[in-house]
């Protein structure tokens, strides 16, 4: 199962360390404490794994992903020696991310971001049926 995570202010600090994190667990550089997916009580629910999420976004800000992991680095937030070892994959992400888009109206940028969400789900294969089976079983 392949799940699509969509970040607004994908170049943002929260978004960077986000990918950075999930990066980190999906390379088993990292162990998955705190997050609540891991906790025992989900252990049969059938939740994506880490690898299984494929991370795209919008964002005003046109700097590339890893230049702000390596200020997240910098100030301590994220570990620095991840940022160098998961740059090929933070470049993998980077090619994921578009401008934020803009429109005479709200009903043009709504429809931009629903073209950019649903070309970005055909490209990686996104399969929304599952994602409403998880959903409903995550639910009951």
């Amino acid at each position: 199962m392949r799940v699509g995570v969509w970040l607004a202010g994908a170049r943002g600090s929260v978004a960077t360390t986000t990918v950075v994190g999930a990066l980190a667990l999906r390379a088993g550089l990292s162990e998955p404490a705190g997050c609540v997916t891991a906790h025992p009580a989900l252990s049969g629910v059938p939740l994506p794994g880490f690898g299984d999420l494929v991370f795209g976004g919008h964002d005003v800000i046109s700097s590339p992903l890893a230049k702000k992991a390596e200020q997240l680095a910098a100030a301590g937030v994220v570990p620095a020696g991840l940022v160098a070892t998961l740059g090929r994959e933070l470049a993998a992400v980077e090619e994921n991310l578009r401008p934020a888009p803009s429109g005479d109206t709200q009903e043009q940028v709504a429809a931009a971001v629903a073209a950019d969400i649903a070309e970005f789900r055909r490209r990686h294969r996104l399969d929304r049926s599952e994602e409403r089976r998880v959903g409903k079983e995550c639910r009951s």
